[in-house]
């Protein structure tokens, strides 16, 4: 596995596991929408995210990040910890669509 995915995978099990001090981060980017039953992104948004937020993104084109995103073990990582992802506005391109990652009975604080 390279380091790439293994960040991208330890970056949404981390959410999954409702880390407090990830959570706070992505309510403060205005292109997220955090609630208590799911996280709202495009994936556009999360690569310029993840690209500040951690060093090994850095050298990752856009091109490149989707394509390890998609063959990559993320909802089944996710699922582990009661989490699951989805399509949550369809806009017919990946690229404008809006995902949730969404606890499932579960709460978080806010």
């Amino acid at each position: 596995m390279q380091p790439t995915e293994k960040a991208l995978i330890s970056f949404f099990e981390q959410v999954a596991l409702k880390n407090k001090a990830l959570l706070s981060k992505l309510k403060l980017e205005q292109c997220f929408d955090v609630d208590n039953v799911r996280w709202r992104f495009t994936l556009p948004n999360l690569h310029t995210f993840l690209q500040k937020e951690d060093d090994v993104f850095n050298c990752v084109d856009y091109v490149a990040f989707r394509r390890i995103l998609y063959n990559c073990a993320i909802n089944q990582t996710v699922k582990l910890h009661g989490a699951e992802i989805n399509i949550s506005d369809n806009q017919a391109k990946v690229d404008k669509s809006h995902y949730a990652l969404i606890w499932k009975n579960k709460t978080i604080s806010a």
